[in-house]
This record gives structure tokens, C-alpha cells and sequence, in this order.
């Protein structure tokens, strides 16, 4: 991950600072201040997932403007999906011009001038997709841009906690799961939750297709989740449900639809991982350490699991493998 912060410089040097790593780290912009003259305090910071790129943003009261001039000077055909996590923000592109308070997001084309204003300090998770991935599942896609979509019920609800678990799960996907196909298959659910949030999204053929997208983008958003906190030993289809606001039961029946259950996908996980763990010859941790470390406090029980799962105690899985 890196981070930029503007808060260890004086304050007369902050926000010259800022246009630098607004330039550097997202695109040829235009940001001004909308403070006061003295002090701009600021910071970033952006992780890599593939074709994701994802920046969380806390800062002071500002435009942001990308023009031609920015347009030729540094083409790119992206999109930026940016969700407001605190404070409000305005968006201008084209004809449209909307209002984004927190917990919703909105969508701007890199490729063509916009204008984001934030009248107030904000907090934003920006990530960068590519155009490619994401307009040819909508049916409009010159309608995408500059709208204001909700986030607090339905899909753009799973839309947005999608957004932040790869935010707070990026560093872990990436050092344990560093390979290309898992990237694209998160770069390909997100944009997937994104069209359908949108409203606008391509419909499937097939009778119960909704439903059966909106249960499987569902399955896909906490799976992200759960994986980057498979390590809390709470982590469960209570917390899962409190985490997405929905009901245990709805956690429940959009499982059975992808043909298990999520305390079983979840203990699976848990058990792969700890047996990376355990064939790992640089890691010399006890056993039970091991186990505790994803999430297993019942020493007993995840000896049992293991056994079934790799025919194998943990001790003796350790022997075979190193």
C-alpha cells in the first residue's frame, strides 16, 4: 500500500504538496482549495488489486477538475467509481450534475472533462476500473456517469460493502492471493454489482435471472468480505448479516442457492488456510497457534475438522508435508 499525507509539512507547503499527489497518484487533475489559505491537511492512501485500483481519500474542502488539456496531456479509459464514506460531495459531467451524500457513490469517465466538488472535508474510497469491464453490462452507458446511487438498501448496499471489504481485505488478497485470476474475478463481481445497483444493467435471459444474479453478486460480496476477516474468531452468518443489513435467513437462502452454506464455505476457509500455514517450513508456530491465528478457539474441534477435511491430524499433516 502506499500513502501520501500532507500533514507532516508546514502548512504554507501543504496543498502545493496535494496537486502533486492527487497528479501522481490518480490522473492529470485540476484540484483548488475551497479552505483557507493556510494549511491543507490531507492524505491517501491506494493498494493494487489487478485491474482495481483502490485509494481512500480523507480531505479538506476542494474542486477537482479534469479538462481537454488534462484529457490529451494523459489519455486513460477508465472509469472512477467514488463512493463518499463521510461528509458530501457534488459531481458535474456532461448535461448532469448531482448531489452525493454519504453512502452513496457515483461513477465520472476519465476519458471526458468533469468537475467534483466537496464544499466540506470528506472521506471518499475512489477506485479506478477500466472502462472495458464494466460498460458493456449496462444497457445505457452514457447514462452512467455523474448520477448519484444509493447505498443504503438493495444492491447498492452490497454494492458499496463489496467496495469496502477490498479496500480493507486489498493488502491480504494481494500477499496471500496474488494471482491474476482472482483479481479479475473481484474486478468482474464489483462491476457486476455496480451495473445491477445502477439500475441499468443488461438484463439476463431466464425467468428467475434477477433474482438469481442479485442472490450470486450477494454470495460474491460477502465471500470478499469474509475472506479478508477470516481471522476474527466473531466472524459468522450473525456477523455477516449485521455486516450487510440483512437477515440471517436471507444469508441462509442465498447460500443454499450456490449449494452450501456460509459457516461451511467460512470453516473451509479457514482450514485452507491453515494448512498453507502448516506445509509453510518457515513457520514454526504450534499448532494450536496456527489455529487460533484463523479463527479456530476450539482446539478440539478444529483438530476434528481437519482430520475430515485432509485426511490427516494437523500434526501429522505437518510431518507429511515438510
Amino acid at each position: 500500500m502506499k500513502t501520501w499525507s500532507t500533514d507532516t509539512l508546514p502548512t504554507q507547503q501543504q496543498f502545493a504538496y496535494w496537486r502533486e499527489v492527487v497528479h501522481e497518484a490518480f490522473a492529470a487533475l485540476d484540484p483548488r482549495s475551497l479552505g483557507p489559505d493556510a494549511g491543507f491537511s490531507s492524505s491517501a492512501a491506494m493498494q493494487q488489486l489487478g485491474d482495481l485500483n483502490l485509494a481512500r481519500i480523507i480531505s479538506a474542502p476542494q474542486t477537482v477538475s479534469r479538462e481537454f488539456p488534462h484529457i490529451r496531456s494523459d489519455p486513460q479509459d477508465r472509469l472512477f467509481v467514488n463512493l463518499q464514506l463521510a461528509g458530501e460531495g457534488h459531481v458535474r459531467q456532461g448535461h448532469r450534475d448531482a448531489h452525493v451524500p454519504a453512502g452513496s457513490f457515483s461513477i465520472v469517465d476519465i476519458a471526458r472533462p468533469y468537475q467534483l466538488r466537496f464544499d466540506g472535508p470528506f472521506e471518499l474510497l475512489s477506485i479506478r476500473i477500466p472502462r472495458e469491464q464494466l460498460m458493456p453490462l449496462v444497457s445505457a452507458p452514457n447514462a452512467l456517469t455523474a448520477r448519484t446511487i444509493d447505498a443504503s438498501s438493495g444492491v447498492g448496499r452490497v454494492a458499496a460493502q463489496y467496495m469496502r471489504a477490498l479496500a480493507e481485505g486489498g493488502d491480504t488478497l494481494q500477499a496471500r492471493h496474488g494471482d491474476d485470476d482472482l483479481h479479475e474475478h473481484l474486478c468482474s463481481h464489483l462491476c457486476g454489482l455496480i451495473a445491477r445497483a445502477s439500475g441499468d444493467a443488461r438484463p439476463l435471459a431466464g425467468k428467475h435471472a434477477s433474482t438469481l444474479e442479485s442472490s450470486e453478486s450477494f454470495v460474491r460480496a460477502v465471500k470478499a468480505y469474509a475472506t479478508s476477516a477470516l481471522a476474527d474468531p466473531d466472524l459468522s452468518v450473525h456477523t455477516i448479516a449485521r455486516r450487510f443489513g440483512v437477515s440471517v435467513r436471507y444469508v441462509h437462502k442465498a447460500f443454499t442457492a450456490a449449494d452450501t452454506t456460509a459457516a461451511v464455505w467460512i470453516r473451509a476457509e479457514r482450514l485452507k488456510r491453515c494448512a498453507q500455514d502448516l506445509a509453510n517450513p518457515a513457520d514454526t508456530r504450534l499448532v494450536s497457534a496456527i489455529a487460533s491465528r484463523w479463527g479456530f478457539g476450539d482446539i478440539p474441534h478444529f483438530t476434528k475438522a481437519f482430520t475430515a477435511a485432509f485426511g490427516a491430524s494437523p500434526s501429522r499433516f505437518r510431518r507429511l508435508q515438510r
